[in-house]
């Protein structure tokens, strides 16, 4: 049986590319996604729609004000344009898991707007979850992804999905943990000494 392999597929449409350097890059995108995938996500959304919003913003100020402050209206757009596109990436995660929690109460035989209601909850649900299953699904592709890479050095079956497990669960605490860090601020008491739960 062929074993599914990820640089094995990748090999023919980046012929130009190195032999040994394509499963080299998929090994740090692996890496990448396992430990940072939830930010890297979030900063490739601000920059693609903050880019696209540097390009209406630019537009629209040298049309209807002046071209001279284009570069405003650039600058403006670009982080309109980022912080949308981050929101717009929880937005689109809650509706993912509104649409599942939707289809999941018709499987088990709700009728139309019971399951309607539950697509509602879990669509709340995953917009308030929505850095942590970032967070999860990115490190389990990245996780697949690096077991894909380890299997084509030829480590075997056995020892690529313990390696690849054991750094999909480190980067799964050290993803949700900083996520708890940047949630949950340093308390602090009346006269600004750290209370004595922090």
């Amino acid at each position: 049986m062929t074993m599914f392999s990820i640089p094995g597929m990748l090999a023919p449409a980046m012929a130009h590319v190195p032999g040994p350097l394509l499963p080299l890059i998929l090994l740090v995108a692996a890496l990448v996604l396992i430990f940072a995938g939830g930010t890297l996500a979030k900063v490739i959304a601000f920059i693609v729609v903050g880019l696209v919003g540097a390009v209406f913003g630019g537009a629209l100020v040298a049309q209807y004000i002046s071209p001279q402050w284009d570069l405003v209206g650039v600058l403006l757009g670009f982080v309109i344009g980022g912080l949308l596109g981050v929101a717009l990436l929880s937005l689109g995660i809650g509706l993912v898991v509104g649409y599942a929690g939707y289809l999941l109460a018709l499987d088990f035989g709700a009728g139309s707007l019971i399951a309607l209601a539950a697509g509602v909850v879990f669509f709340i649900v995953g917009l308030v979850l929505a850095r942590k299953i970032l967070d999860i699904v990115t490190a389990i592709a990245g996780g697949f992804l690096l077991f894909n890479v380890l299997t084509y050095f030829g480590l075997g079956l056995t020892l690529s999905t313990l390696v690849a497990a054991a750094l999909t669960l480190i980067g799964l605490w050290v993803q949700l943990s900083s996520g708890r860090r940047k949630a949950r601020p340093a308390a602090t008491n009346v006269g600004g000494q750290p209370s004595a739960s922090s």
